[in-house]
């Protein structure tokens, strides 16, 4: 089973490397990652990366609804649960 915060350890790598800019201590799961400057490109290139190292698939209806990171590792939790 991957814990909490092995998915986010997976979300937040996949940022430091797409958004090289970003301190590792800005990235916390009450950011977003239009605030911490990701374009749409970028946003589509990191869900999609921690989707495929995590094994999981997550609609984009559910996707779209999100608000921040902690909410992203919350769905990639619910989905990795059902694995």
């Amino acid at each position: 089973m991957t814990t909490r915060q092995e998915i986010f350890d997976v979300i937040k790598g996949n940022i430091k490397e797409i958004l090289e800019n970003v301190k590792e201590e800005d990235i916390t799961e009450e950011q977003t990652l239009k605030n911490l400057g990701a374009d749409s490109l970028e946003i589509v290139e990191v869900v999609s990366r921690s989707m495929k190292q995590l094994k999981i698939k997550v609609s984009r209806t559910e996707l779209a609804q999100l608000k921040n990171l902690g909410e992203l590792v919350s769905l990639f939790e619910k989905y990795k649960d059902k694995g």
